[in-house]
């Protein structure tokens, strides 16, 4: 009985005493805010044909490039070889919408490569419809 007690002493002089905190109220946590977070997501899809078709979503693009997927397109070209109708835009949420065209034999494993050499992240291509 007195070690407990002694052990309680000693914890709660450490700071410990944290352990103990009440629980809010149901008033202070029944959703006065609003949590602002949204998912993102970085995409990338390829349309095969004579020349590949190419879609690309790119979250934060300004993170990793000064203009608009600059620093990206240099590594696809670097990757895949010329590049052609290249069009970059950014939405409100500063996300870097890429669309362009490739040979056919840029392969959906050299463009992974080129994005994340770009962004340091693995987006993995896909085959997919290109709008």
């Amino acid at each position: 009985m007195h070690a407990t007690t002694v052990l309680v002493s000693l914890l709660s002089l450490t700071g410990f005493t944290a352990l103990a905190t009440p629980v809010p109220s149901g008033s202070e946590t029944s959703g006065d805010h609003i949590n602002a977070l949204a998912r993102r997501t970085n995409v990338c899809l390829a349309e095969d044909g004579a020349i590949k078709r190419w879609a690309v979503n790119i979250d934060n693009d300004s993170a990793y490039n000064k203009q608009c997927g600059g620093g990206c397109l240099d590594n696809i070209r670097g990757r895949c070889g010329v590049v052609t109708d290249w069009g970059c835009e950014r939405n409100g949420l500063d996300t870097g919408l890429y669309r362009f065209k490739t040979s056919a034999f840029c392969s959906l494993n050299d463009m992974t490569q080129a994005l994340h050499a770009c962004t340091g992240l693995t987006i993995n291509c896909s085959n997919g419809r290109v709008d």
